[in-house]
């Protein structure tokens, strides 16, 4: 076996049908987030290291995929297009006073074990809404992301919102250290509440803020669950708005008819730590992980120098059609092909039958034969979806 022909472990070839299925879904997913007046953007596949940097608050440096440069600048593989798109739009739009719309498509890289075949590198397509701090435009994000579930012809998924600040407001009415935060961070991850309410009784914090941890278990919220929850955080500014942000958008996302696809997690965390307002995941079956995350993060474009709210959201293009899959949801993959099959003696005929069906507006692939025997070698080969035109020996 030639070992030349294998791929590093956590990456793979996309090849055949799949690899037009995922151009397609790419193709479109970008003509939705057009429709919303997002404009492309495009970023450089690797920056310098600290663009990802812990004070930023992204991937941990464990996890990246860094090398030097000539002049010995550490650089890195993106793990996360929001610092190279809030970087961009920092240089480039910082005199904008109008929100700014732009999406992105790409690969990211995160240099994690392999596990259950979690894949190293992976296709992102998302948006990101910058300069406008307002909840009109939170919901615009949500129901853009029910569009695209939509778009790629799914009806059976659910995008979960929880916000940033419910969880920071929590730990700092607490008073727990940046230890203690990252501790119940991974507790509440893996929704692991009985182990919160141990590890909450062996700290010495305010009874009435231990119970205030609990609304952290609730994954779905009724419409008469809010005003048990506001009675609760009253006497907890940071709290209480957290909770009336989430709960004021039930009108809006109305507005938009998505609100039967959304649900409230309470409990939601991001390991990302530049987020501050919402957050959220989509998911849907037949896939283990969200197919879309994202949230605010007002904070972020201030590391760049210039202080600019924001709100964005990645869809897991490969995860999305793994789902699809799975669902065994249809899929046309684009305009089906017409083979223009012909005897070598007949080139010129076929180049100009293939050329007009591309004026046409056709997909015309040529192939020849020259016997009868490469003929039905070809034949063969033919799909039952293609059209063929048979130009025989004359």
């Amino acid at each position: 076996m030639n070992d030349l022909l294998h791929t590093p472990e956590g990456v793979r070839d996309i090849v055949g049908e799949e690899c037009k299925q995922k151009f397609y879904l790419n193709h479109r997913l970008t003509r939705l987030l057009s429709s919303y007046g997002y404009d492309p953007i495009q970023t450089p596949v690797f920056e310098f290291s600290q663009i990802f940097g812990q004070e930023i608050g992204t991937t941990s440096d464990k996890d990246l995929y860094k090398f030097f440069d000539r002049e010995g600048n550490t650089l890195a593989l993106r793990p996360d297009f929001t610092p190279s798109v809030a970087r961009a739009s920092a240089k480039y739009f910082s005199t904008e006073s109008a929100p700014l719309r732009l999406f992105y498509r790409g690969e990211v890289f995160h240099n994690t074990k392999s596990l259950r075949g979690k894949l190293k590198e992976s296709t992102q397509i998302g948006g990101e809404l910058i300069g406008d701090s307002s909840i009109e435009a939170d919901a615009e994000i949500i129901a853009l992301i029910v569009h695209a579930f939509k778009v790629s012809g799914l009806d059976q998924f659910q995008i979960s919102i929880g916000h940033a600040g419910l969880f920071a407001g929590l730990t700092s009415a607490a008073g727990f250290s940046r230890e203690e935060i990252e501790d119940i961070s991974s507790i509440v991850s893996n929704k692991n509440f009985f182990g919160l309410e141990e590890y909450l009784n062996g700290k010495a914090i305010d009874p009435a803020i231990k119970d205030l941890f609990g609304l952290l278990s609730k994954t779905y919220v009724s419409p008469d669950d809010w005003k048990e929850y506001f009675d609760q955080a009253k006497e907890y500014p940071k709290i209480c708005a957290a909770l009336s942000h989430l709960y004021d958008m039930n009108d809006l996302l109305a507005s938009y008819g998505v609100e039967d696809y959304v649900t409230f997690d309470l409990g939601l965390i991001r390991s990302y730590q530049y987020y501050t307002g919402i957050i959220f995941s989509g998911y849907t079956f037949g896939s283990g992980e969200p197919i879309v995350s994202g949230g605010r993060y007002d904070d972020l474009l201030g590391h760049f120098g210039i202080q600019r709210p924001a709100i964005g959201f990645a869809i897991l293009l490969d995860q999305l059609l793994l789902a699809l899959e799975r669902q065994h949801i249809p899929f046309a993959s684009g305009q089906k092909r017409t083979v223009v099959l012909y005897h070598q003696t007949r080139s010129k005929e076929a180049i100009k039958t293939a050329r007009q069906l591309r004026l046409d507006g056709k997909t015309a692939v040529l192939w020849h034969y020259s016997s009868k025997d490469e003929y039905q070698l070809l034949e063969q080969q033919l799909k039952s979806t293609d059209a063929i035109v048979l130009l025989e020996e004359e």
